[in-house]
């Protein structure tokens, strides 16, 4: 799990790293933990996720609208795929600008983890009502936690279904189309995967970038075979990647054709590992560019880090900073604002850097304790120096200040603040080099958890 949970006086703060997927109820049993008796925050790389309204004409979408009717992008947004009207769970898919985050046994009733979606349409309404009418009747039924976690719908061939920018996804039944509910066949493996997107009106900076087809669908599989391959599940549809790396979303329709779900498509249910945790080594990475919009890196060739300066005929690239080479934090009212808003379990240090007309002042929120789930997990990682856990930037403590210099220059102050790995007794701090999509692309085959943050030289505030 590469996710920070940190536990502390009836509180509970989840960071989820993008591309995560959660088990609410798999976190509960296996480390003990009752969310409900918790004060539970969860945050997607540092915005607090704290649900929305449905949106029109999208059942089980909720999220936010811009001027020209579509799903904002710099705002969270979630869909749920609901599982069966047995347990008012289901899969709970959250987008956020480029980020994505799934949360497996979520329950719209309850509103777990404090993410609350408000909804509006006829269906999703009924849906609920359906739920609370079954647990009602099941209050007085002991239910055996296996068949809590069973029966997931298939996906049938005359379904919408959608990327989560609209475009429609052509479905086409082959491998299932012997097995049909009311005339429809169901949809296996390789009938969804390859399957065209079209009318995809998803642009990037004004450019048209359309999802084009369906190239993954594992994490959406049974865990039995029909016809020799898995079937498409409904409730695990948002599992099933775009071409251009986007999850597809369906209006859920109940079917006669019910499955479990695989959980680990790769392993089968019977095979999981049995430590799920596994940690990485945490990196922060600076961006230096000229304008927002720049795709390669400004290289850096000498910097004072702390007033210590770092100079060398090639770009800089890498640093390992140890805790004691780091600063308590000088400005009186930002520590105490920290002092404020964080607990005791933490302490505050800081990390300045100076390079042309830039001065970066990084803080650094360190929390003193590792929660008990990764205490296993921590006895066995080689790089127990840099921490448990990941860098995360908490924006809402985010300043850019200008001042004014000799010779009509100007020196641009900012103030990044960061939630550090627990127990960091070293910094690895990076210095980018090159395109950022080789960067990005790199960090994806190593599995890095890399935490960046952009300065841009020059900014106009």
């Amino acid at each position: 799990m590469s996710n920070l949970i940190h536990i502390y006086d009836n509180h509970c703060d989840i960071f989820a790293k993008d591309r995560s997927v959660l088990d609410i109820k798999d976190i509960e049993e296996k480390y003990q933990i009752d969310f409900k008796s918790l004060d539970i925050k969860i945050f997607l790389n540092s915005t607090l996720l704290t649900g929305s309204n449905e949106l029109p004409n999208n059942p089980f979408y909720f999220g936010e609208l811009d001027q020209d009717n579509t799903i904002k992008q710099d705002t969270p947004s979630y869909y749920f795929s609901p599982k069966d009207e047995s347990s008012g769970k289901g899969r709970l898919s959250i987008f956020y600008k480029n980020d994505e985050l799934c949360l497996l046994n979520y329950s719209i009733l309850e509103n777990s983890l404090n993410i609350k979606l408000e909804c509006l349409s006829k269906q999703s309404l009924e849906y609920k009502d359906l739920i609370s009418n079954t647990l009602k009747e099941q209050k007085t039924t002991q239910v055996d936690k296996k068949q809590a976690i069973a029966k997931l719908h298939a996906l049938l061939e005359n379904q919408n279904l959608e990327c989560i920018h609209g475009g429609k996804v052509i479905l086409k039944s082959n491998k299932g189309k012997t097995f049909k509910d009311d005339g429809v066949p169901i949809m296996l493996e390789s009938d969804l995967l390859n399957s065209s997107i079209v009318a995809c009106p998803n642009t990037i900076a004004g450019v048209s970038v359309p999802c084009t087809k369906v190239v993954n669908v594992k994490g959406s599989l049974s865990q039995k075979k029909v016809n020799n391959e898995y079937v498409i599940l409904q409730e695990l549809i948002s599992a099933c990647i775009s071409d251009k790396g986007f999850a597809l979303k369906v209006s859920f329709t109940p079917t006669k054709f019910k499955f479990d779900h695989s959980f680990d498509p790769k392993e089968g249910l019977g095979e999981q590992s049995k430590n799920q945790i596994e940690l990485k080594e945490a990196i922060i990475r600076l961006h230096y560019k000229s304008d927002r919009f720049q795709k390669d890196n400004l290289p850096i060739y000498n910097l004072l880090i702390n007033n210590e300066k770092k100079e060398q005929d090639k770009a800089l690239n890498e640093f390992n900073i140890d805790l004691k080479d780091l600063k308590d934090i000088e400005d009186v009212n930002i520590f105490n604002q920290f002092k404020q808003d964080f607990s005791k379990d933490y302490e505050f240090k800081e990390l300045n850097l100076s390079f042309d007309t830039n001065l970066i002042k990084l803080y650094f929120i360190i929390p003193k304790n590792i929660a008990k789930v990764y205490k296993s997990a921590y006895k066995e990682f080689k790089n127990k120096d840099l921490g448990v856990g990941y860098f995360t930037q908490l924006h809402e403590y985010d300043k850019i200040i200008k001042n004014a210099l000799e010779d009509n220059k100007e020196l641009n102050e900012y103030h990044f603040s960061f939630l550090a790995p627990a127990k960091m007794q070293n910094l690895k701090l990076q210095i980018a080099q090159g395109l950022d999509e080789i960067l990005e692309d790199e960090d994806r085959k190593q599995e890095l958890y890399v935490c960046k943050f952009v300065v841009v030289n020059g900014v106009k505030i």
